[in-house]
């Protein structure tokens, strides 16, 4: 125990001498929590909305008002089509609504009305919201027309209510789920640079030297950059709840025992990665590969892993962050849910203590070499 405990205490007088270790752990994090917090909105846009009429009847002057009334659209109203279609090139606009000189005609009689409705398909996200607005804008528009008594009415009337999230803040889901990705960072990238930087300087090799034990190893390296990843994570959730006001309706206790065993995970990869790499080079680009981007795409975090393709779903199922992101995600919206919390927690504890063993079956090959 006295190696050990002078092992953690060697390891901690370099982690507060090396900035690099502190900017990692705390600088880092906090540049995330405004990144997304600030940078990265997947609420509902307003879309810039151009509309030309060519209905000449006065009833349908108030569809072209209801556009202008949404606080979803940013209409603007032109008379000649060609500019219209040039400013939707030129990304000016991001739809292009066309009334044809016959809509009210063909409402009054009973037909089919058509509205011409042109999206810019080089952002995705904004065509599917710009079709949704004017399919619901015009729906509504209609309810309340002279045309109404011509319509059949709806045998299904949908009402929506939002058991979580209820005001559909998106940085209440994505705020804290970047917790992923910075114990992730902690984790393997601290563990990896500060490990591989001592193979560069030959203090591992006069370690493996010595009499000293693999577990002696091991646990030096675990025990102080576990309590430094503990540090951060306290530090980041303070920041969300306290600074930034994310809701949070879970257990706290509950919080940093699951994301325990996640910081138990990913320093086994980050200090399996510097073990093999011995390269601060390679160990941080291993590092982002291995833990960054899985963290950032193939969690859930941003992208549904269903709809991934098979293959990428499969993979997901070996990747820590994403247990670690459903579970956090439920603590912060739904609050502990039992099975949410054992189920992730058993993943966690079974892919942590795999990697711990790996770790622990290099030092000791090392040891012999």
């Amino acid at each position: 125990m006295k190696i050990v405990l002078a092992f953690v205490k060697k390891e901690f007088l370099q982690i507060i001498k090396d900035p690099s270790s502190l900017v990692i752990a705390f600088i880092i994090p906090l540049m995330l929590i405004f990144i997304y917090m600030y940078g990265v909105n997947l609420d509902a846009v307003k879309i810039t909305l151009g509309i030309k009429n060519d209905d000449s009847n006065p009833e349908v002057s108030s569809l072209m008002k209801s556009f202008g009334h949404s606080k979803y659209v940013r209409s603007q109203v032109y008379e000649d089509k060609e500019r219209m279609y040039e400013d939707i090139v030129r990304s000016k606009i991001k739809g292009a609504l066309i009334i044809p000189n016959d809509f009210s005609t063909k409402l009054a009689s009973k037909q089919d009305a058509q509205l011409l409705l042109i999206t810019d398909g080089a952002e995705i996200n904004q065509a599917s919201y710009t079709q949704s607005y004017v399919n619901a804008i015009s729906n509504m528009w209609l309810a309340s027309s002279k045309y109404k008594s011509f319509v059949t009415p709806q045998l299904v009337n949908v009402e929506s209510r939002y058991w979580y999230n209820q005001d559909i803040d998106s940085h209440h889901v994505i705020v804290p789920a970047s917790l992923a990705v910075t114990m992730s960072l902690i984790g393997i990238l601290l563990t990896a640079l500060v490990v591989a930087r001592e193979w560069e300087r030959g203090t591992m090799e006069s370690l493996l030297s010595t009499n000293i034990k693999p577990i002696h190893i091991v646990l030096g390296k675990y025990i102080p950059y576990f309590v430094v990843g503990m540090l951060s994570l306290t530090f980041s959730v303070s920041m969300m709840v306290l600074v930034f006001g994310i809701p949070f309706r879970g257990n706290y206790f509950v919080l940093f025992f699951v994301s325990s065993l996640f910081l138990f995970t990913c320093l086994g990869i980050g200090l399996i990665i510097s073990t093999l790499t011995k390269n601060q080079l390679l160990a941080s680009m291993a590092s982002l590969v291995a833990g960054f981007l899985p963290a950032l795409m193939l969690s859930g975090m941003i992208f549904p892993i269903n709809s991934m393709p098979i293959g990428f779903q499969w993979l997901t199922q070996v990747l820590p962050p994403r247990y670690f992101v459903t579970f956090i995600r439920s603590e912060f919206l739904a609050g502990t849910i039992p099975s949410v919390v054992l189920l992730n927690s058993l993943f966690l504890f079974v892919l942590g203590t795999l990697f711990f063993m790996l770790v622990y079956k290099k030092t000791a090959r090392r040891l012999d070499a």
